[in-house]
């Protein structure tokens, strides 16, 4: 698809056409391709399920049928017997001291919820782990799944969250008093008196719809024990090694220095990939046990089984204006769908409820989140992770009330906008959002779509009775997590000087070696192609953090820029002591180390290195050798912004939702590469648009699940994609000095609303409200038909 891409000036805020000068730093802010490309499109890059090694065990994971079941005996006595079966583990003989996952957490009167490695009385989720099989193959291990037999005894399963959190509802497991596991209220302001005061209130239900995260690569992962070091290692798909590294050493109860967590290339996770499951912990005790190499990799169908789910909230809101448009009060009511378990994306809800705010001035707010257990598949984290359920709020509802006032949506936002000199600013939701100017980037939004050209069209379309629909959207997220979360790196030159940067990122697809590289080669005055960027192995550096939140730029890159100072200050020491000139005079240019004041005085990047080895040739007192470890941890998270505009027709003969043109104006801060930054956007924007009209885990009354197959929960194809325009302002943030906000989630935060509202705004003529999606051609000739049936009706009475 072909771009139009308006790059940013370092003036604040201000759109440019292109790149006019140079920048100071010259590496930083070019759109050079990605260094990792190559191996990855020539298919000579490693992913978990390429790793072999001689008498590897394969596995296979039995699964609960049922949604809630007692378990009353499983017999593995046929299976155990078969070809190529070596060991099965169910909860009967799992090892002592073996701890639970370490999700675990409490309902709201006190009731502990556990999450067993194997389930032992009780399976409360269909494709819940009950049995886990080792075998030569994985064909055998199949095979012997068939000969697992399992007594279940079922019994009344919840699915849906509205009614879980009625006290008569049946119970996600034995023993809860209530399903409810967390309730959290938010109270700003009087929310009371606003809503006596306001000339309309506009109320309106929806449901962010369950979504299943579909990485192109599958979870996996194969475990090594080596009895004679005693140390664990674990290849993984996985976000974020260090934290699997605790969290395997906890279960497991092995010292933390006794396990290596490795992740080669991972083909995306989305959120998804944070978490341990079982089947990581199961295929490591396996190992452990046999000695010898276990893999696992799942099948695209257990993942829509076993993967945690997104989104997944019922919304009820309401907004109370002034007969001016402007915002007096806001109630939010969530409820939660957690799924059979908690995860660490459980609190996703009460993080939305602290998000929904968004970009506007918001006198009075009430906000209640309930998260509830069902007989689902966990909820976690999923692209944007409670910041796309808040826009999603907050941008219908600024949508809503512009169409109940008559006053167009780009004027109501623009009358409550949190003005860009009150940054700082103090949130509703308890956040000190750091910069940013909403105004200027819908005015460029609404210039670069077109808008007032496709309102014009617009009106000449309904006049022929086509539906047209235009949807707007201001979003603004939370990104670079966070303050409690810092993100390391270390660089080593080499004595014959080579640049090697260890990061504790761990990408899974967004591209990091470039940008980190960028960043080394401004500090040093190299070639991009002179740094070796690597990532993903817990024996390379001292500690790390995961990838999520779009805080590897701010948080890892920071790092790298912390480490590249620490070495051009030592470097420069050197080659001051070398050149018999002050360190302040030297320059790091094109591999060379030079004097300002006298260009002739140079040496050469490389014989600098070779000196910082010779303790004879360096400054006395000096430590020999150039290596730098840093922790950046930012004093607050960011808050990047953008604006989206989506156009749609809707066909009234099938249903059909087509997008007609697609404009994205974000702001994200510094950019390090905008060909990286326009590739995170397209993506995100192609799931966002991927759950407002395809996409849905749908599961019936019983539990059991019904988009289990890519036949039947559909992910964007490219010819669902429209050609996007995608442009950005620039505002920088003072929580790094890189200047960076983040872009991971930025398109998937915006396109999902504003496509909503394109939709709604289509069908206003009719008074069709469609709350729910996604707004597949199904849904939306279901709801034309039922308007035209309604109206033959009233016209039939009317004749009357």
């Amino acid at each position: 698809m072909s771009q139009q891409v308006i790059a940013p000036r370092q003036t604040q805020s201000e759109l440019v056409i292109e790149r006019e000068k140079e920048s100071i730093l010259p590496q930083v802010g070019r759109a050079l391709k990605r260094k990792e490309d190559p191996r990855l499109l020539t298919g000579r890059s490693k992913y978990v399920d390429d790793m072999k090694f001689p008498g590897i065990y394969h596995s296979a994971v039995l699964r609960s049928s049922y949604a809630h079941a007692k378990i009353k005996r499983i017999d593995v006595s046929e299976a155990i017997k078969a070809d190529g079966v070596k060991l099965i583990y169910t909860a009967d003989n799992l090892p002592i001291g073996i701890k639970n996952q370490l999700t675990t957490g409490e309902t709201k009167d006190g009731v502990q919820i556990v999450r067993p490695i194997l389930p032992k009385h009780e399976a409360t989720y269909v494709g819940e782990p009950i049995a886990f099989v080792l075998a030569t193959t994985r064909y055998y291990a199949e095979d012997a799944l068939e000969l697992i037999n399992v007594e279940y005894e079922e019994l009344p399963a919840v699915v849906d969250p509205e009614r879980a959190i009625e006290d008569a509802s049946p119970k996600a497991r034995l023993g809860l008093r209530s399903n409810v596991v967390t309730v959290e209220k938010r109270e700003y302001g009087d929310v009371e008196s606003a809503f006596r005061k306001a000339a309309k209130i506009v109320k309106f239900d929806q449901i962010n719809q369950r979504v299943a995260p579909s990485p192109l690569e599958t979870r996996g992962c194969v475990a090594s024990f080596d009895r004679g070091s005693g140390v664990l290692t674990l290849w993984i798909s996985t976000q974020g090694p260090f934290q699997t590294r605790s969290d395997i050493s906890e279960v497991l109860n092995l010292p933390e220095n006794k396990v290596r967590v490795i992740a080669p290339e991972v083909g995306g996770g989305f959120g998804a990939k944070i978490s341990l499951y079982s089947e990581e912990v199961l295929a490591s005790l396996a190992s452990m046990e046999l000695g010898q190499p276990v893999k696992w990799i799942e099948t695209r169908s257990e993942n829509f089984l076993s993967m945690t789910h997104g989104r997944g909230q019922n919304q009820h809101v309401e907004i109370a204006v002034s007969d001016k448009g402007r915002i007096l009060g806001l109630k939010v009511r969530i409820i939660g769908d957690a799924g059979a378990f908690l995860t660490e994306g459980s609190s996703d809800s009460t993080f939305t409820l602290r998000m929904v705010p968004g970009c506007y001035i918001i006198p009075a707010y009430s906000g209640e989140t309930s998260v509830t257990l069902t007989n689902k598949v966990p909820h976690d984290a999923y692209r944007g992770a409670s910041r796309p359920e808040a826009t999603f709020i907050i941008e219908r509802a600024i949508d809503e009330l512009a169409r109940e006032l008559g006053i167009d949506p780009a004027e109501v936002r623009l009358r409550n906008y949190i003005p860009k000199e009150d940054f700082p600013y103090k949130t509703v939701g308890d956040f000190e959002y750091d910069s940013g100017d909403y105004a200027t980037n819908l005015r460029k939004a609404l210039e670069l779509s077109g808008y007032d050209r496709w309102r014009l069209e617009q009106k000449r379309a309904r006049e022929q009775g086509r539906l047209i629909g235009i949807g707007l959207v201001t979003y603004v997220e939370i990104c670079a997590f966070g303050p409690e979360f810092p993100q390391t790196a270390s660089i080593t030159v080499s004595k014959s000087g080579k640049v090697t940067v260890i990061s504790g990122n761990s990408p899974h697809g967004q591209g990091h070696e470039t940008p980190l590289a960028q960043i080394v080669a401004d500090k040093l005055g190299i070639a991009v192609d002179e740094i070796n960027v690597v990532y993903g192995d817990t024996a390379q550096l001292a500690w790390g953090t995961f990838t999520a939140g779009s805080r590897s730029g701010a948080l890892g890159g920071t790092a790298v820029y912390m480490c590249a100072d620490k070495l051009r200050d030592k470097m420069a020491k050197i080659a001051a002591n070398s050149l018999g000139i002050s360190e302040e005079e030297i320059d790091f240019r094109e591999g060379q180390l030079v004097s300002r004041k006298d260009r002739t005085k140079k040496i050469s990047f490389s014989r600098v290195a070779k000196a910082a080895y010779n303790p004879a040739d360096i400054p006395k007192g000096m430590e020999p050798v150039l290596f730098a470890f840093s922790a950046f941890a930012p004093p607050n998270y960011t808050f990047p912004f953008g604006t989206h505009v989506a156009v749609v027709e809707i066909e009234k003969e099938t249903g059909t939702v087509k997008i007609l043109e697609y404009t994205s104006v974000d702001d994200v801060g510094k950019v390090l590469n905008p060909l990286i930054v326009e590739g995170q956007v397209h993506g995100g924007l192609t799931q966002g648009l991927g759950q407002a009209m395809l996409e849905q885990v749908k599961y019936n009354e019983n539990g059991q699940l019904l988009s289990s197959s890519l036949l039947d929960y559909q992910i964007p194809q490219a010819n669902d994609v429209p050609q996007f325009r995608t442009f950005r302002t620039e505002t920088p943030t003072y929580a790094n000095p890189l200047g960076i906000k983040g872009v991971g989630e930025a398109g998937t935060i915006g396109a999902t609303p504003a496509i909503a509202n394109a939709v709604a705004d289509a069908l206003a003529p009719l008074g069709i409200k469609a709350s729910d999606m996604p707004f597949s051609p199904d849904y939306i000739k279901q709801l034309l038909s039922s308007n035209k049936n309604r109206n033959s009706l009233s016209d039939r009475i009317t004749n009357l």
